[in-house]
């Protein structure tokens, strides 16, 4: 039996993609289908067009706008369940897995279980990297991690600092400055921003053609806006390795006085932070929008990472150490959007276990017909 772990976009759309195959499933979910969703901060929405980014074999409503918010995305993902009867387990945790010879013993909140293969499709948004800033302890205000935030309510009449300006920061602190928040944001390497996309044919004509060509060309070809005059200066290195910022909301709040810009922390004091480059400014709070890394604690200890903290994986997204083990999801591409790529990874994915399962069977036959 195959289990696929979390019922998020990767693992609805892996469960589908095997009803296609006709390959049976087992599909468990900690929380609810879409649980990461149920808690994401309310101005969010996708920085993808809705044509670019339903899973695969079940496009979104056409009446959602062209970049549909939370709730409806939320939806979406109970739609699709129905919509390929998904047959999901909710309420189910994985402790933790273990390879014995050629099953997955697993260790659940509802008792032991074993797999044949075991897809990790938890996500990153249960995982957030929370580091530690200096002089954090005598900080008299409220710190807390983006995952966190909901909305600016709660932050009337203070000052805020947020860390960190990836797509999360950058919403987050225009989100508290466009309530009347007076906010910062600190930038410290750079960040790449994007316009958000009007055609979807233009999406994948511009994903196919920055996976096909050289990469010199494709960086070449990628041409990013600089708001260094705003100190929001462009990231060293090629832009194919940029994780972009999509809308330029944030160039234009900064522009506009209503966001201020700082280098990194030097070191927080009770009501104030002091910056890399001397200038000190009082904070009632901190958002630390300092991202995610993979939830893989259940086989953390059977999974290679890179440097990023991303499990090592080949083609068909199997684990280079444990072939029975696959993750999908936990690759962000700055070329494309996540969910655009997605198809394209549950179908390598639900391919490379075929190839696996057919190639186990005819062994065994194999050495059952040599005895």
């Amino acid at each position: 039996m195959i289990t696929i772990i979390g019922a998020g976009p990767a693992g609805l759309a892996m469960a589908a993609e095997l009803t296609r195959r006709n390959r049976p499933y087992r599909l468990i979910e900690r929380g609810r289908v879409g649980e990461a969703w149920h808690h994401h901060y309310d101005r969010l929405r996708l920085h993808t067009l809705k044509h670019v980014s339903g899973l695969p074999g079940f496009p979104m409503p056409s009446h959602y706008p062209d970049f549909p918010s939370r709730a409806q995305f939320l939806e979406y993902l109970h739609q699709y369940a129905q919509h390929f009867d998904l047959r999901i387990e909710e309420g189910i945790e994985l402790r933790r897995a273990d390879i014995d010879g050629d099953r997955w013993r697993l260790d659940t909140s509802c008792g032991e279980a074993d797999a044949s293969v075991l897809v990790m499709a938890t996500g990153i948004w249960s995982a957030p990297v929370r580091p530690r800033l200096p002089g954090e302890e005598r900080f008299a205000g409220l710190i807390l991690h983006s995952r966190d935030y909901r909305n600016p309510h709660i932050f009337r009449g203070q000052r805020v600092l947020v860390v960190g300006a990836g797509n999360s920061g950058a919403e987050i602190a225009v989100d508290l400055a466009g309530h009347g928040v007076e906010t910062a944001i600190v930038v410290r390497s750079g960040v790449a921003f994007v316009p958000r996309p009007r055609s979807a044919a233009g999406m994948r004509l511009a994903a196919w053609l920055l996976r096909t060509l050289p990469p010199w060309l494709g960086a070449r070809l990628l041409r990013r806006r600089n708001f260094q005059h705003l100190g929001l200066p462009l990231p060293p290195g090629s832009p194919l390795f940029h994780y972009p910022v999509v809308g330029y909301e944030l160039p234009q709040a900064v522009a506009r006085r209503r966001v201020a810009v700082y280098p990194g922390v030097a070191q927080i004091e009770s009501g104030s932070v002091v910056f890399q480059d001397g200038r000190r400014a009082p904070f009632d709070a901190i958002i630390l929008a300092t991202g995610y890394r993979p939830a893989l604690d259940p086989v953390a200890h059977l999974v290679t990472c890179d440097a990023s903290g991303r499990p090592v994986v080949d083609r068909y997204w199997r684990a280079r150490r444990h072939p029975t083990l696959v993750c999908i999801g936990y690759t962000y591409p700055t070329t494309e959007g996540w969910l655009q790529a997605l198809g394209r990874v549950v179908r390598a994915a639900a391919h490379g276990i075929a190839t696996q399962a057919d190639t186990t069977l005819h062994d065994r036959r194999t050495a059952g017909a040599l005895r």
